[in-house]
């Protein structure tokens, strides 16, 4: 397949990208989230660790977060290969991360709908437990969560398509062996 000289120059050229912008804030975002996770791990077992023998019922629940942040620290594993890759502008990267961003969509639709409901829930509570400094706070972080999933979904669906694109894609190069 013969490569024109418009395509060679567009290849070549290294100027600003969103794209790739966008791909180093996911990537930092998921170091961030994969050190948080392993934290809550490393949190976890202790407390574990510390259980007395024949508690079965809290040792149960307590593998089981186990399990879901050891689950998430490998979902931020893949989310940092894929945005590495694509930094990287490997051809490999390119449609990875494009599921990867496609999936993270469908997350944060979940996520923002899970703390808007939190949100409403604490706002129809008791007044008196809104006077709690706490469960203020609480309902304000979980509006401004559903406030942030709900702006990462355009931006994770642009990523998607972004990535799709003809520019974008000969901008990708093969590994070399």
């Amino acid at each position: 397949m013969l490569i024109s000289k418009a395509d060679l120059d567009r290849r070549t050229k290294s100027g600003f990208a969103w794209w790739r912008m966008l791909a180093w804030l996911l990537l930092l975002m998921a170091a961030y989230s994969g050190v948080q996770h392993l934290h809550f791990i490393q949190q976890i077992w202790g407390t574990l660790q510390a259980l007395p023998a024949g508690d079965d019922a809290n040792a149960a629940s307590l593998h089981g977060m186990l399990a879901w942040y050891a689950g998430s620290l490998a979902a931020c594993f893949v989310v940092i290969v894929a945005c590495a890759g694509c930094i990287l502008r490997q051809t490999w990267a390119r449609p990875f991360l494009r599921v990867v961003a496609l999936v993270l969509c469908v997350w944060s639709m979940y996520r923002g709908v899970a703390s808007w409901q939190q949100w409403r829930a604490l706002g129809a509570a008791d007044p008196a437990l809104l006077a709690n400094a706490q469960m203020a706070e609480l309902a304000r972080i979980s509006l401004i969560m559903s406030i942030l999933w709900a702006i990462a979904i355009p931006v994770l669906l642009w990523l998607a398509w972004q990535l799709g694109q003809p520019a974008v894609r000969l901008q990708f190069r093969a590994r070399r062996g």
